[in-house]
């Protein structure tokens, strides 16, 4: 067997030079010498092959590592496999390969590995010198980087010797112990830290001293380097192999110390097995790195980076490891062009500083790439491919540059416990403020509290001489650090003993929090405050470097503004209670001298915390005055009491009044039950804390509260923005009129001023106020219009019904169409209950059309509500009635919409008197707009011409028409304004005159006489508005009533406010003329199309086709009729629903379906007769005239074309009601015969309540992506979202989101999502029944989607579509990316959006991840000359290159529910030209209408700009304003 095993060894070696490397096999073979006890000599050269890079590659991509790491340490142990026989098998292997360069004076010299091993194994014969004086002897080194000092330790580790660095940056009194409590016996000694520590502690103790340099051999007690070597010449018995067999691997074989603090250095022990094992691990874990790679290396050999991953590294690989000749920058710059390294590792500020350097000499935004690359390529010798960077923060940005330009830059985390590293960002696998995963060989766990636990074969065992430590338990090391987890990755949150509780018990990891600020060019050291305290605050010590902003020389206000913004930004990513309240900028750092930093440089916090106590102690005192009596206290800022010059201990409060001793300022404060009197108000308040900050940050609390501004000075009208208060309300019924004694302040240039003392005019009922009321809202008040209308709402209850009126009527530009509403309202049933004989007068000239369709909609409801209504409510509708009349009558474009809605009420059943008013309104709205029409005249002239011609030379007749029609309809034309008032309700609004016509331009056709009617098209040719087409119907045996009825009907069926036509257009009735006009609309009828396709669908081969549009038509056709049947509030229907009355669009996405005629309407006396008549006479007829037509579906379909047409709740009653009929035997047996039973609308019902109501558009259009998709099943995922775009758009599926919140959900389950992920369909199903409920809002489903995103695991397809359901403004074409960023106690999901400009580059434009991009923003404000200061309530979306620099932004505030206020647009000056600004805005626009916000408003800047993007001026906001 062993010589079987022999020669696949000898296979496998050939093979991996060969780079032919088979994993499987090679872990078989592995396998069988474990399984086999190969013998020693075979088992050292399989673990000789394991660090060749082929063999590292091949297990690496087989994701076998720890399979065969396990593998490779159980051979290690049972072959004794130790660092001397490695080192051996390196020399052999690579024999005049380079091992270590290093310079000597100005020269750079190479040691190959086979003169490498004959010096280490002649330092090794010299140290095996000491052992005939003091056995075991164990060697100490304090050293700099040397080759000397590099020759011992790797002579100890090779031969067993025990040996000890001891790290230069240890204080004497530390390595005194170290040399005690390590017991060493023979101290190597180099550099000039190394000498002077030396000098510090050598007559402290009896040790033989080495220099490693002869230049430091100057001391007597001091042994040089020469005579040490030259001891090796006396042993004789220095047996090579026999020294390395008998190394034991699990015996101690180094001791490496932590660098303390004030507390002793602990000893980490180290055996061969730790060490070696981790060099496996580190070699799966970099399987691209080999022994063509150069180590650059500077890291302290008293380091476990230093010394285990880059010497011993290095070894292990066969690379070559290259002393830097000194860690200084400019030093390591030089040794970057001679060494030329492909691997650099360094803590995070060598990086910081390359990176530095490369944007001093280029703009690293807009450079070219081969310029970039060119210039990091000779500044880093050309060669570098790897780099590491660890022991400390490093931007993402700075990794992502790094490995852009091709230098794997790799994060890590480690512990020298572990012998270095324990997490390491997987080559290609990088994620932002990760450390990686877990390396081979290595077990984490996170306990509850998240401190992460490690076990593994290189992790040590013990602290030296320490049996017990509550480091070390039950085999697990506890590292101490905080961690979280997230899909293999690690995050650091802090470390353990830095977390504290704030004064209510919650958790605060202040690294995590501190980190956040590591990003801020104008931020050198942040430091959180908050341990057991109320709230967090931070010390702040500036960048004074920053290039950017000189903070020395800017004003104080603008560095508090920088800084608040930035704190700001940082609260938006952090949990309430985590959140910076306040902070100090402080006037020097922190260091180590005042004992404020560890060695390390990380912060000792009990000694800063007491070193800036008197710095902190204020940020926790009270800024603000308290007063307190009895239960009760009052808050007064101290700036205020600065402001008006009270002294804090001057100022009483007796529970009744502050007042000062000289009483020159006084203030009634009395509290009672529930409420307080502040000055003039009476409030409601039912806290026992009256702060005055919050009160004068809302200025609807104080306006016009005379006391209360005397009192606190005109300094509270300088207020910029308003700020809500929610907790304290005027109560109005207890506001004193004309209060006594009062000062009114002296006029003052200020908006808040001029409300102030409109307030003041309207409670001391002075008329004149409204005038000045309309002054300020007609002059654009800006960001004050909504202060105005919540101050005076404060108001709304005068007691005067006139001031209520006239005080709407001022606010009206300012006003919503809701609030108006409920205003006039309120302010008109005051009225009446005053005074029942007055009528509102209201200037209907400041109505606009968001008062007048919130009125509609208020008449919409009061007509199902009318029989409950009390007189004056009544009295109310009828006065809207006559006002929306006088509305249509000035604003002729909402002619129809009024028609319609005073018609409604005409047809139906209300009182008499509303009856008698909405007759009135009618004959006012069509007399009012025919006189603003006007009638044309009789006779005109000819403007090409000159020659006159009247309407007799314009009509010509077809010989269809008879001639008692002719005259009939001649007269008709000339004297009434048919033609005029028709093309302008049935075109866009056009008016046109006589003189439009040319002579024979306006011709009369006959098309059909039948049912008492005679029906005329009339053709006009205008000369330029193009042609016009009207129906006018004439009257031939109907009676009045009849007549009446009908026109109303065809109203009601037309054009109306949110009302489609379900039939042509109505134009206007002539009673006198006995005729009436209709819009003509082209189309064929249902039947004549099915009549004249009837060969096509009785082909057997097209039944599918078929079965698809029968449904179409089934269903478009089952809706009109339902909808006829609301519209007359289910009094008719039209019998029987026949196809021959029906045109439909031949398009199932179209819509516009119109009935022909309405005359066959017949009284309802039974729902389900209703029913049966849709489904035997219009479904089941049609079926048996055409034999080629199945239906897929019939009563749900009745059922959701009624939910559709009567709205879901009323069609839940109307089927509620169809079941209580059904239990009459008669009709239950008729109804049972076709299906139409209980049991199946119940279930129709219950799956209502579960999955929302499954619209005909959601229908088609999924059916229509099935058909697509089994012809197109190689589609790609743009194609895919390209169609589901399509038709989503093109079935209008937005415009169901209002009735139907579910629709989008429901497509996207019922085609992209079908049946895939079973997880996800129960996911959809929740959020289905949240949006029924209206827990969800169609608009806002993220939260919800991110909860998904976490919880299931999603793959690529389910991302890709689930990116398009949440964020619809997306193209199919577009690269978008959903990510997931912290906030707080929440993860959020964002969208990405890729965009193209017009310099043909990519641009990513999404919101800030992190709080230095808000920062950097505002840095790019600040350059652009913009004010800015940001609050939480402000939101942000970004533009970056490729670079991932940010390029450009904007900002804005929700200021209503659905209108944000956007604050400023900017862009760096390079990208002014490239129409990213308009990017920028299209996102924007895009995002917020998915938020399902209305209106943008902006301030008055690049005015131009805003008109180009549709802004227009509104008064009602102050300013620009655009709907979306």
């Amino acid at each position: 067997m062993s010589s079987e095993l022999q020669l696949r060894i000898n296979q496998a070696s050939n093979s991996a030079k060969e780079n032919n490397i088979n994993s499987v096999e090679l872990v078989k073979l592995l396998d069988d010498c474990i399984n086999n006890n190969v013998d020693q000599s075979l088992a050292h050269k399989l673990l000789d092959i394991a660090h060749l890079k082929s063999v590292s590659r091949s297990i690496a991509n087989s994701n076998d590592e720890e399979i065969w790491l396990k593998k490779i340490i159980q051979l290690i142990k049972k072959s004794n496999y130790n660092f001397g026989i490695l080192m051996k098998q390196r020399a052999d292997f690579y024999n005049q390969k380079d091992a270590i360069t290093f310079h000597t004076n100005r020269d750079l010299q190479s040691i190959s590995y086979s003169t490498l091993w004959k010096k280490i194994i002649k330092v090794a014969q010299a140290l095996s010198h000491f052992e005939k004086f003091s056995k075991p002897i164990v060697i100490g080194l304090l050293t700099n980087n040397q080759i000397n000092g590099s020759l011992v330790d790797l002579a100890c580790l090779s031969f067993g010797i025990k040996i000890i660095p001891i790290p230069l940056n240890s204080t004497s009194q530390h390595v005194s112990y170290i040399i005690n409590h390590g017991e060493i016996t023979h101290l190597f000694i180099g550099g000039k830290t190394g000498l002077k520590l030396w000098s510090e502690v050598k007559t402290k103790h009896t040790l033989v001293f080495i220099a490693l340099d002869d230049s430091d051999y100057h001391h007597s007690d001091l042994m040089s380097w020469e005579t040490f070597l030259e001891l090796a010449i006396n042993v004789n018995n220095f047996n090579i192999d026999e020294r390395l067999m008998n190394i034991k691997i699990a015996d101690l074989q180094t001791i490496m110390y932590t660098s303390g603090t004030t507390a002793n250095p602990k000893g980490i022990v180290f055996t061969q097995l730790n060490i070696i094992s981790k060099r496996f691990a580190r070699g799966l874990a970099l399987p691209d790195i080999g022994s063509d790679d150069i180590f650059l290396s500077y890291l302290p050999l008293f380091h476990t980076f230093g010394r285990y991953l880059e010497l011993m590294g290095s070894i292990y690989w066969g690379a070559c490891y290259s002393f830097a000749e000194s860690p200084a920058f400019n030093s390591l710059l030089n040794d970057f062009k001679l060494i030329r390294p492909t691997v650099f590792i360094s803590i995070p500020k060598r990086w910081v500083q390359l990176y530095e350097l490369i944007e001093t000499k280029f703009d690293t935004d807009s450079e070219d790439d081969d310029k970039i690359k060119k210039f990091l390529n000779d500044l880093t010798g050309g060669s570098l491919k790897w780099g590491l960077s660890a022991a400390g923060y490093l931007d993402p940005d700075i990794f992502s540059f790094f490995q852009f330009y091709k230098i794997n830059l790799l994060s890590g985390y480690g512990m020298t416990e572990a012998t270095g590293g324990i997490t390491m960002t997987p080559p290609n696998d990088y994620r932002k403020d990760s450390v990686g995963k877990a390396l081979p060989g290595v077990e984490l766990r996170l306990k509850e509290d998240g401190e992460l636990c490690i076990r593994g074969d290189y992790v040590s065992s013990q602290y030296y001489k320490e049996e017990c430590s509550e480091s070390f338990k039950n085999g697990w090391f506890h590292t101490g650090d905080i961690f979280r987890e997230n899909e293999g990755h690690f995050y650091i949150v802090d470390r353990k003993k830095d977390i504290y509780k704030n004064s209510r018990g919650q958790t605060i990891a202040p690294q995590k929090i501190e980190n956040l600020f590591q990003d801020f060019d104008l931020v050198k050291s942040v430091f959180l405050v908050g341990d057991g305290l109320e709230f967090n605050t931070v010390l702040l010590y500036p960048n004074y470097d920053n290039l950017k902003i000189d903070i020395k020389n800017i004003h104080k206000n603008e560095i508090r503004d920088i800084f608040s913004s930035m704190i700001l930004s940082v609260n938006s990513f952090l949990a309430s209670y985590e959140r910076i309240i306040n902070y100090v900028v402080i006037q020097r750092d922190f260091s180590k001298e005042n004992g404020e930093l560890t060695h390390k440089g990380t912060f000792n916090r009990k000694t800063i915390l007491k070193n800036f106590d008197d710095i902190i102690t204020p940020l926790y005192e009270k800024n603000y005055l308290s007063l307190i009596f009895e239960s009760k206290e009052i808050r007064i800022p101290n700036w205020l009491l600065r402001e008006v010059g009270i002294i804090k201990g001057t100022l009483s409060w007796d529970g009744n009044r502050l007042f000062t001793p000289d009483q020159s300022r006084s203030l009634v404060i009395n509290w009672s039950a529930k409420f307080i009197q502040i000055g003039d108000f009476v409030y409601e308040y039912k806290t026992d804390i009256l702060d005055f900050e919050s009160i004068i940050q809302y200025p609807p609390l104080w306006l016009g509260n005379i006391s209360f501004t005397n009192f606190t000075g005109n300094s509270i009208f300088r207020l910029k923005e308003p700020k809500v208060h929610k907790n304290i309300k005027i109560h109005t019924p207890h506001i004193q009129l004309n209060p006594s004694n009062e000062i009114i302040p002296d006029k003052i240039d200020s908006m808040l001023f001029d409300i102030h003392i409109s307030v003041k005019l309207f409670l001391n009922n002075d008329i004149s106020v409204f005038k000045k009321l309309h002054d300020i809202i007609d002059n654009e008040p800006h960001n004050w219009s909504s202060v105005i209308v919540d101050t005076f709402m404060n108001y709304q209850v005068h007691p005067d019904p006139d001031f209520r009126i006239k005080l709407i009527e001022s606010l009206l530009p300012s006003l919503s169409g809701e609030l108006f509403i409920s205003m006039i309202h309120d302010a008109y049933i005051y009225q009446k209950n005053i005074d029942h004989t007055k009528d509102l007068n209201l200037d209907i000239k400041r109505i606009n059309d968001d008062h007048y369709q919130s009125i509609i909609k208020f008449l919409k409801k009061a007509k199902y509500e009318i029989k409950k209504y009390k007189n004056h409510e009544k009295d109310f509708v009828k006065t809207l009635l006559i006002l929306i009349s006088n509305y249509g009558t000035v604003h002729p474009t909402r002619f129809v919409w009024t028609r319609s809605e005073i018609i409604s009420w005409l047809s139906s059943t209300i009182p008499k008197p509303i009856y008698s008013t909405a007759q009135k309104a009618y004959y006012n709205l069509i007399k009012g707009f025919r006189s603003w029409i006007g009638q044309s005249p009789k006779v005109t002239v000819d403007p090409e011409t000159g020659e006159e011609y009247g309407w007799e030379d314009i009509v010509i007749f077809d010989e269809n028409v008879r001639k008692k029609h002719r005259a009939h309809l001649l007269d008709a034309i000339i004297e009434t304004s048919l033609i005029k008032e028709s093309i302008f309700l049935f075109s866009k609004n056009y008016l046109f005159e006589l003189n439009d016509i040319k002579k024979d331009g306006l011709w009369v056709s006959h098309i059909e006489s039948s049912n008492k009617k005679s029906i005329f098209r009339i053709l006009i040719k205008t000369r330029t508005s193009g042609t016009h087409n009207i129906i006018v119907n004439l009257n031939e045996g109907w009676d009045s009533e009849f007549i009446d009825e009908e026109t109303k009907l065809l109203i009601m069926m037309s054009s109306g406010y949110k009302d489609v036509p379900l039939v042509k257009n109505f134009g206007g009735y002539w009673p006198e003329k006995n005729l009436y006009t209709e819009e003509y609309i082209q189309g064929e009828t249902l039947s004549s199309y099915l009549s004249r396709n009837k060969k096509d669908i009785n082909d057997k081969s097209k039944i599918d086709r078929w079965q698809m549009r029968w449904l179409h038509f089934m269903w478009n056709g089952i809706m009109a009729y339902q909808e006829f049947w609301r519209r007359t509030e289910f009094k008719f229907s039209i019998q029987p629903p026949d196809p021959k009355n029906l045109i439909i669009p031949i398009h199932d996405y179209k819509t516009g379906t119109r009935l022909i005629s309405i005359s066959s309407r017949k009284l309802i006396s039974s729902i389900s007769e209703h029913f049966l008549s849709l489904y035997t006479d219009y479904i089941i007829k049609t079926e048996q005239e055409y034999e080629g037509l199945r239906h897929m579906s019939d009563w749900e379909v009745i059922f959701t074309a009624t939910l559709q047409a009567s709205k879901v709740k009323k069609g839940k009653e109307i089927l509620d009601s169809l079941t209580l009929e059904l239990d009459s035997g008669a009709i239950n047996k008729k109804c049972n015969a076709v299906g139409l039973t209980k049991e199946r609308i119940n279930q129709f019902l219950m799956d209502i309540d579960r999955f929302g109501v499954l619209t005909k558009p959601v229908v088609f259009a999924s059916l229509r992506y099935e058909r697509w998709l089994s012809l197109n099943q190689d589609a790609t995922l743009n194609a895919k979202a390209s169609i589901l775009q399509e038709l989503y758009k093109d079935y209008e599926l937005d415009n169901l989101l209002d009735e139907y919140p579910e629709t989008r959900v429901r497509f996207f389950m019922m085609t992209c999502f079908k049946g895939e992920n079973a997880d996800l369909t129960d996911e959809f199903e929740s959020i289905i029944k949240a949006l029924r409920k209206k827990e969800l809002s169609p608009w806002n489903i993220q939260e919800r989607i991110s909860e998904i995103n976490l919880k299931i695991e999603l793959n690529s397809d389910e991302k890709f579509f689930l990116a398009r359901m949440l964020f619809p403004h997306i193209d199919a074409a577009d690269f978008v990316e959903l990510v997931t960023t912290d906030h707080g106690e929440k993860a959020r999901l964002d969208l990405v959006f890729q965009t193209e400009c017009t310099d043909g580059k990519l641009y990513r434009i999404r919101p800030p991840f992190l709080p230095k991009e808000i920062a950097h923003f505002h840095t790019l404000l600040t350059e652009s000359s913009l004010s800015a200061t940001f609050t939480s309530e402000h939101e942000f979306l970004f533009a970056f290159n490729s670079r991932n620099k940010l390029v450009g932004g904007l900002y804005w505030k929700n200021t209503e529910k659905n209108r944000i206020h956007l604050e400023w647009v900017v862009v760096r000056k390079k990208y002014q030209k490239i129409s990213l600004s308009r990017r920028l805005m299209s996102d924007l626009y895009k995002r917020m209408k998915h938020k399902n916000i209305k209106i943008i408003t902006v301030g008055f800047y690049a005015e131009k700009f805003f008109f180009n993007q549709g802004f227009s001026l509104n008064n009602r906001y102050g300013g620009l304003v655009k709907e979306i």
